[in-house]
């Protein structure tokens, strides 16, 4: 498939299912549509780190995610510094409290 200004679907280059030298040249000449595919994959990278972390992220979050980051480029150096690791480490925080309390008692079987 050859790239068509008037057909091209940036979801499908964010997620790799357009790609080849021919997409390659296409963003080079709209680096606009570039930047948004850019942005795209690295929104892409931290949801795949965040449900690797087991963090439960509520429904639509990524266009959530996105809208704010085209509003305000400066939450995009968030992304690198990598914000999963904050999940991680609120996970790990979590487990290491719980464990300090023990396993809960069964309670008795009523009669």
């Amino acid at each position: 498939m050859m790239p068509d200004d008037t057909d091209v679907n940036l979801a499908d280059l964010a997620d790799g299912l357009l790609q080849g030298p021919e997409w390659d040249a296409w963003l080079a000449a709209h680096p606009e549509a570039a930047a948004e595919v850019a942005i795209a994959r690295r929104v892409r990278r931290l949801l795949v780190q965040l449900q690797a972390a087991e963090v439960a992220l509520p429904a639509g979050f990524e266009q959530r995610l996105m809208d704010r980051i085209r509003q305000d480029r400066t939450l995009l150096d968030l992304l690198d510094l990598g914000l999963s690791g904050l999940g991680r480490g609120l996970i790990e925080l979590l487990n290491l409290l719980f464990s300090l309390f023990g396993a809960p008692e069964p309670s008795p079987a009523l009669a």
